[in-house]
């Protein structure tokens, strides 16, 4: 009886110790929910979740009555009963800077093992796989070896990671295979694949413990970062040249404790490609471990853009070298070639150079020389805390060379955006809806003295690629007031335009030839040069005339067809019409109007008619011809007018710079799937001075003519759930309900502005066309929440998709979508014929959606 009694009293204790346990620093996994879980009270009436978290940018953080926690051997969901330490909705950070508090909720069964915490709202972030009790079958890990240890010589290079699941070292994720202990010496066999690696161990003390790959090469490691000021890194060298090949890259990692209940399982690399002015889109597939592994074409060292579940992230990276990346919650560990370089860029990430808010907001009243006094100023802070950091911090040589070129760059480009930037804040001034939203603008001259800072050494220098942000530098540097490309300047004559049709290898027609012959009577020196002047001065008054009274151009044109002797301009017709329907315009339209009727002589006009009527079908063929062309003559007229400005700023045509723009121009045919057939590829070659680059050239030719092989092996697919595809297939599965049209594809989201503008911009096109074989397709992404986007909808007709994060991933690759709005099209059979659309007027979209329909 006293044994019974003594078994019951063991398991009531027992039972009651259990109720009130407290696992301090619980081991979780993936965490996509801000801060850390301290501790876990799992008590008899109640289990309380303890969390710490530190300043978030924004400054304040939520909290919600939806946050449940879930045994993971059953579905039932426990919410939230209370919360200490903090209030739901939203919480503003103490000048500390750190918050506690607690959540409550039921009470856990005993024989619980693991749990997820999350929030029952969308895209309300979560804590997967939380350790109550450990699996007594898996092969234990001692809690004091586990963590990411870092070499205590004041390198604190990463070289080992332990979990209770898996090992990192050497840059290779390893299952544990065995766990001996010999007093405080341990030896942890490793396997990976059938390969065995061994790690000798031995406890030295508190926070320090000795590794090795034998007892006898033992080194200090410690979970904190040790700095010694006087040491020296071995093998630190900065980068003093760089080298451009046609090469690749690895780059491989795990993110600790990825869950395979994920919705998202895959990321997206980014590489700023300067030389082809694009950016190129990289699927990285998350296996259900965490693991994940991509190689790509790179062609110099330079920091890329990871996009993953967990977070964003710039990875610098090389060409034939690999790079491995433990994403541990919100830290990155790094192994491999670029280790030290990475570890320490992370660490300096904070360091940026931007304007602030207000910095933003005053550029309407600033000056030019007061904005450049403040970039100055912006640039000369961000080093001295690049300065100041290295005092207590080791930081490599390489990571210093790339920040300082990332500065450097941020620094170009912000003072290249004062004209761009002060544009905005008259945009947003025109949209402003109350008073008090419109900030100060002054009008301010910005002359070429602004642009001294643009030295002639920037144009060589090629390390200032290391950075990503030279890829933005380019396109500033191209589009700056200084360079911009008149684009009001006189249409080419058709003896230029059959010029530049025969040289890229379009072959005319005698009757071709011989009328772009005879167009130079017509279309004289002085002709052309009275139509530039023209331009110059009403050019923009032109277009907004054409865009205003567009909805009259239809019965202006029958109107037109009743004159016995019409004007020889639409627009003198145009404003005809409107005089028969009492409709005035303004006086600048009138203006304009007057000089167009005198701009050419009776006899000029005379002439031009003869010329037309007898040329009528030639000119037709020869206009079909010159329009698939007329973007190429149109970019090549610009760039050269920019290359002779630049030329005269710089004093120089023949720079890395300058040869980088050459060479984005010469790859804009690749993005309607051309290429240079023949001896043209040599011709385009031509225009190159840098060596790799022609060879670049000519890989990228190569490259997308057998994409255009391989597409014609592709055929059809008959697919009904979109979700259960990827790739090429997914996007064929989304067309197949549309075979039989041409589809315009337009990639968008509900919080982008420019995507909603073109949305609205394109409303009358698509009643105008409701009754021809065209689709408009809306596809978005996660981003767009799912309530705002169905009302978004209900007021934008066509078909629309909105698929997953991985589904979006595979179509960013498609299509190597580098932003939003992005506008593809199909043709009938559903092949992709043109990828990227270029942002165009409701008549250039009509036209191609015509022509288009026409095959």
């Amino acid at each position: 009886m006293k044994k019974l009694l003594f078994i019951l009293f063991v398991g009531v204790v027992s039972s009651h110790i259990y109720a009130q346990k407290s696992i301090e620093n619980p081991e979780y996994g993936l965490a996509t929910y801000p801060g850390e879980i301290t501790k876990i009270e799992m008590l008899d009436t109640t289990t309380v979740l303890h969390f710490k978290l530190k300043k978030l940018p924004w400054g304040y953080f939520h909290l919600h009555e939806e946050s449940y926690i879930q045994d993971l051997s059953g579905d039932k969901k426990l919410f939230t009963t209370k919360l200490t330490g903090a209030k739901f909705k939203r919480n503003f950070f103490p000048k500390s800077g750190e918050v506690t508090y607690q959540l409550y909720f039921p009470p856990l069964s005993k024989t619980v093992k693991t749990i997820e915490f999350g929030v029952e709202k969308e895209r309300g972030g979560g804590i997967y796989d939380i350790v109550i009790q450990e699996d007594e079958n898996s092969i234990i890990l001692p809690k004091e070896l586990r963590g990411n240890w870092f070499l205590a010589d004041g390198s604190n290079r990463w070289d080992y990671g332990f979990n209770s699941k898996y090992a990192i070292v050497d840059g290779i994720v390893w299952n544990y295979k065995s766990v001996e202990r010999n007093d405080k010496k341990y030896t942890i066999t490793l396997e990976k694949n059938g390969e065995i690696k061994t790690v000798y161990v031995k406890q030295v003390k508190s926070g320090i413990v000795a590794f090795g790959n034998s007892p006898k090469a033992l080194q200090d490691y410690s979970l904190e970062k040790v700095y010694h000021p006087d040491f020296k890194m071995q093998n630190d060298e900065a980068i003093e040249k760089v080298e451009f090949i046609i090469g690749f890259t690895t780059y491989s990692g795990m993110i600790k404790g990825f869950s395979g209940r994920m919705k998202q399982k895959t990321g997206m690399l980014y590489v700023n490609n300067p030389f082809k002015g694009s950016q190129e889109s990289h699927l990285v597939k998350i296996n259900n471990d965490g693991s994940f592994k991509v190689t790509f074409p790179l062609t110099h060292p330079q920091t890329v853009y990871v996009k993953m579940p967990t977070g964003r992230y710039d990875v610098f990276l090389e060409p034939e070298k690999t790079t491995f990346h433990y994403v541990y919650n919100d830290e990155s560990f790094f192994m491999g070639d670029n280790a030290s370089a990475n570890s320490d860029l992370q660490q300096l990430s904070g360091i940026r150079l931007r304007l602030n808010k207000e910095q933003y907001n005053k550029i309407g009243e600033t000056s030019p020389e007061k904005y450049a006094q403040l970039c100055q100023k912006l640039k000369d802070e961000s080093l001295d805390k690049l300065k100041a950091f290295q005092k207590d911090k080791i930081i490599s040589e390489k990571a210093l060379q790339i920040k300082s070129a990332e500065i450097e760059l941020g620094f170009y480009d912000m003072l290249l955006s004062y004209d761009m930037n002060r544009r905005s804040i008259v945009y947003k001034n025109k949209k402003a809806k109350n008073e008090k939203d419109i900030l100060p603008y002054k009008e301010f001259e910005v002359n070429d003295k602004y642009y001294d800072f643009l030295s002639r050494d920037i144009l060589d220098n090629k390390l200032l690629t290391l950075s990503n942000s030279f890829y933005f530098f380019t396109n500033r540097l191209m589009h700056a007031p200084i360079f911009r490309e008149d684009r009001n300047f006189s249409r080419p004559s058709k003896s230029e335009i059959a010029f530049w049709l025969q040289k890229v290898g379009v072959e005319l027609t005698a009757e071709e030839l011989n009328m772009a012959e005879l167009s130079k009577q017509i279309e004289t020196p002085e002709m052309l040069a009275k139509e530039e002047k023209f331009e110059k001065t009403y050019g923009d008054t032109r277009q907004a005339f054409y865009k205003k009274y567009r909805e009259h151009f239809k019965d202006a044109s029958a109107y037109l067809k009743k004159q016995d002797q019409p004007k020889h301009d639409f627009i003198l017709n145009v404003v005809d019409y409107l005089k028969t329907k009492d409709i005035s315009i303004t006086e600048e339209e009138a203006k304009m109007a007057e000089v167009l009727n005198v701009l050419k002589t009776p006899v000029e006009i005379e002439e031009e008619r003869l010329f037309n009527k007898q040329f009528a079908s030639a000119i037709n063929t020869f206009n079909t011809k010159y329009m698939e062309h007329s973007s190429e003559i149109f970019r090549e007229r610009l760039n050269k007018v920019r290359d002779e400005k630049m030329q005269a700023f710089f004093g120089t045509q023949n720079s890395f710079m300058q040869d980088v723009m050459r060479m984005q121009t010469l790859c804009k045919k690749f993005e309607d799937y051309k290429f240079y057939e023949g001896n043209k590829l040599a011709i385009a070659q031509k225009e190159l001075q840098t060596s790799f680059l022609k060879d670049y050239l000519a890989f990228c030719n190569q490259q997308i003519k057998e994409k255009i092989e391989r597409n014609k092996t592709k055929g059809g697919y008959t697919i009904h759930n979109v979700e259960k595809r990827e790739g090429d297939e997914l996007f064929a599965s989304m067309l197949e309900k549309f075979k039989g049209k041409v589809v315009y594809v337009d990639f968008w989201a509900t919080w982008c502005g420019p995507c909603k503008s073109g949305i609205k911009r394109i409303a009358p096109l698509k009643e105008e066309m409701a009754d021809e074989d065209v689709v408009f397709l809306y596809i978005t992404n996660q981003t767009s929440p799912e309530a705002t986007w169905k009302n978004a909808i209900a007021n934008i007709k066509g078909e629309h998709y909105r698929v997953s994060d991985d589904e979006w991933n595979y179509l960013v690759q498609k299509f190597n979508i580098s932003g939003i709005p992005h506008y593809t099209l199909v043709d009938r059979q559903g092949n992709v014929v043109k990828p990227k659309l270029g942002h165009m007027s409701n008549n250039g979209i009509k036209r191609i959606l015509k022509a288009e329909m026409d095959k």
